[in-house]
């Protein structure tokens, strides 16, 4: 149950870095796709409804720490271009 929810946070934090909100909406889509395939090949349905509900949650705690990250990103490069080049602290006079 760890390695889905594991690999669906990085999955999330992927797709908070580069899509909008709505890119959710087939990611949940197809890990549900991917629960109705385990439950047709005969995994207990208790087991898939946890994992699936953990891999969902997981996936839109990423999209959140990646969409975090990626302003976080943004406004450190715009600092960046605001700073003077030659903004470097003025050496004390011996």
């Amino acid at each position: 149950m760890l390695t889905p929810a594991f690999l669906t946070l990085l999955v999330g934090m992927l797709l908070g870095q580069r899509f909008k909100v709505l890119i959710l909406v087939p990611s949940i889509l197809i890990i549900l796709m991917f629960a109705i395939g385990a439950m047709i090949a005969g995994v207990a349905p208790g087991t898939v409804a946890l994992t699936a509900t953990a891999a969902i949650a997981c996936l839109q705690i990423g999209y959140l720490v990646g969409t975090g990250l990626h302003y976080l990103w943004l406004t450190v490069r715009e600092n960046r271009l605001r700073r003077p080049v030659n903004s470097r602290p003025a050496r004390a006079a011996r």
